[in-house]
């Protein structure tokens, strides 16, 4: 027989028991919707938990500390200092895509009539666009600037009038970029010293900055703080040492000091960046960095413990939905037996004008395939419409099981096309096996017996 000659009457077969055709195939849907949107309330799980995680910082960039210089290592060899050198080390790490010392500075800031201690951060401009710091307004740093800053959206909050008789805080509107922002390491720039306070033996010259850009909420450190090139950073510090050190503090306490050892580049920092390429090389990054004696955190560890204890309740989920399969799996080859007994003489027929072994067989796969493919079409776009639904009713599955609350816009269900592509090619694939032991029993029968079937 020609291909598609079996093709047209697999086809026919099956329309001539629409009923039993349709029942089976309405059993197949069942399974490969509930497969697909058990599979899709796991999916969800996961897009839900890395997007509150992504709020809490980049889970691409490892947070590095040397919180133990002197100590030793996992392997017995001493924490070397986390200097410039040592930086670049890590820049060089399989997978990494850059890193960057951190230099934390607190100095007093004044804009106009307002004045505060901000926290200045110091990172390397060649990497301010790897950081992935969310710049609403202006632009990042570059290699070419020196005085020039990104400025957290929060910082403003710092700054007070100091001369009102009241708490004056600068008013929501300030506008960083147009107005004259200076700086200075002398605790009283910008206003009178209090009743007692010493004085400093010499005036410190503010430093006027430029204001670049402008850095949009994003719950990271940068909403509070004033990003700046780092060696313009190690230049103030060395003046705040300076200062410091010849007794011209003013006898206050220097807020935020520095979060390095020094200015100079051997002397190593207590803090760094690292960036890393793909999200699947973060943990063992991080586990080559703990080895060197350094302290590594990235959010990707709340999400790979997230992941785990939900790890049960998505083995639960898709067994659900295979078991569902499972029963229409069984359906489908007991649509086929029953279809084999009906058809016993027609079968014998069939086999005496010239059948061959191979044709009958893929009769009765293409019947099965057939019930299969119409299925596991139905099926995908039944489980898009639950998807819908879950989602329009907002049915927070993560808080409910993880305790973890949904945030807004967060989906219930999510069917990626992968998804939908494999949920029909498994309903198919999965049909054809349920119809490989009805096909040997057609193929298996006695032409004799089966023409003097009534």
């Amino acid at each position: 027989m020609k291909y598609l000659d079996t093709l047209f009457l697999s086809i026919k077969n099956l329309w001539r028991r629409k009923l039993r055709t349709s029942l089976t195939i309405v059993g197949v849907m069942i399974g490969t919707c509930a497969i697909v949107v058990m599979i899709s309330l796991g999916l969800a799980m996961n897009k839900n938990f890395l997007e509150q995680i992504s709020q809490m910082g980049n889970i691409m960039q490892i947070q590095v500390y040397n919180w133990n210089e002197g100590g030793m290592t996992p392997d017995g060899n001493k924490i070397e200092p986390l200097t410039d050198a040592k930086i670049a080390e890590l820049a060089r790490m399989k997978g990494v895509e850059g890193a960057t010392p951190i230099m934390d500075l607190g100095l007093k800031m004044v804009v106009g009539k307002y004045v505060g201690w901000v926290n200045i951060l110091g990172i390397d401009p060649n990497v301010f666009e790897m950081l992935d710091i969310p710049v609403s307004t202006g632009r990042g740093l570059t290699i070419e600037d020196t005085n020039h800053a990104v400025i957290g959206d929060h910082v403003k909050y710092n700054l007070y009038n100091p001369r009102s008789s009241r708490w004056d805080p600068a008013p929501d509107d300030l506008n960083l970029m147009e107005e004259k922002v200076t700086v200075s390491w002398d605790m009283n720039y910008g206003e009178k010293p209090y009743p007692g306070q010493p004085t400093p033996k010499k005036k410190v010259k503010p430093v006027t900055i430029e204001v670049v850009g402008m850095v949009s909420e994003s719950g990271s450190q940068y909403d509070y703080s004033v990003v700046m090139p780092l060696d313009t950073v190690k230049k103030y510090k060395k003046e705040q040492d300076k200062f410091n050190q010849d007794g011209s503090g003013g006898g206050g306490v220097i807020v935020g000091s520095g979060s390095s050892r020094g200015s100079g580049e051997n002397e190593g920092y207590y803090q760094a960046i690292v960036k890393v390429k793909d999200i699947d090389s973060v943990m063992e990054v991080m586990d080559q960095i703990k080895a060197m004696g350094y302290e590594a955190y990235s959010p990707i560890q709340i999400l790979e413990q997230m992941k785990e204890q939900s790890a049960g309740l998505r083995q639960i989920l898709g067994g659900i939905g295979i078991t569902a399969f499972i029963i229409a799996a069984i359906g489908i080859a007991n649509t086929m037996y029953m279809s084999i007994y009906e058809r016993t003489r027609e079968i014998g027929i069939i086999k005496v004008i010239g059948a061959r072994l191979g044709d009958i067989r893929r009769i009765f796969l293409m019947e099965a395939g057939w019930i299969g493919v119409f299925g596991g079409v139905l099926g995908v776009g039944l489980s898009l419409l639950a998807s819908m639904a879950l989602n329009r009713f907002n049915i927070n599955l993560g808080g409910q099981v993880m305790w973890m609350p949904q945030g807004e816009g967060m989906p219930s269900s999510y069917i990626p096309a992968w998804l939908m592509l494999a949920g029909a090619g498994f309903s198919f694939l999965a049909s054809l096996l349920a119809g490989v032991l009805p096909a040997r029993r057609a193929m298996k029968l006695s032409v004799m017996k089966a023409l003097r079937q009534e």
